[in-house]
């Protein structure tokens, strides 16, 4: 797998304006590309080749986005989200959940 990551991609009109970017290019037969905007990232399931590797960058580029690929990680979520900033505090199992940090994933 191949994916992207676009820390620039923040919302639904900046997945369609990549969309349509990746839409125009010409991708080989059966390479889906998958979108992830909460994760910022743009992936190439499978074993992507080169050329499609770079057919995905420059799309990227046309639609006005800078975007790093990492290649070989798997599909779980790498960076940001609602609790990438948050602090964690370690959780004694015999002790109350009343000194946990709160988190929204959890």
């Amino acid at each position: 797998m191949v994916h992207f990551n676009v820390p620039d991609m923040t919302c639904g009109g900046c997945a369609q304006r990549i969309r349509r970017a990746i839409a125009q290019a010409q991708m080989p037969a059966g390479v889906e590309v998958e979108i992830d905007v909460a994760a910022r990232q743009v992936r190439v399931p499978g074993q992507a080749e080169d050329g499609t590797v770079e057919l995905v960058r420059s799309a990227l580029e046309r639609a006005g986005y800078k975007a790093d690929a990492v290649v070989g990680t798997s599909s779980s979520r790498t960076t940001g989200g609602c609790c990438a900033s948050r602090s964690t505090a370690s959780v004694d199992v015999n002790q109350g959940a009343a000194n946990r940090t709160s988190s929204c994933c959890s």
